[in-house]
């Protein structure tokens, strides 16, 4: 029973793919009529890609320029405190 279940499945996905395969032959694809009879839907598709495109490029530079000053301002805190238990040995050692 499961077989022939699987069986049916298989035919109907390889029938699938090749309607797909043949729509694409001819130019249609999932999107292809309102390509070809109104240039401004894909217009406004190539364009609206376009700026999601550029507005991760805007977000990761502005999250590489914000991971670079964090690590310079966590370079120069550690750099003061450093500065700080160096004094604060110096002054422990005199105490001694």
């Amino acid at each position: 029973m499961s077989y022939h279940i699987l069986h049916q499945f298989d035919e109907q996905w390889l029938a699938d793919l090749q309607r797909e395969s043949a729509d694409r032959r001819e130019g249609k694809g999932l999107m292809g009529s309102f390509g070809s009879d109104c240039p401004r839907v894909s217009r406004a598709k190539l364009a609206a890609r376009e700026s999601k495109r550029w507005a991760l490029i805007a977000a990761a530079i502005m999250l590489a320029t914000f991971s670079l000053l964090l690590s310079v301002d966590a370079n120069r805190r550690a750099e003061s405190l450093q500065q700080r238990l160096d004094a604060l040995e110096t002054t422990a050692r005199m105490k001694r």
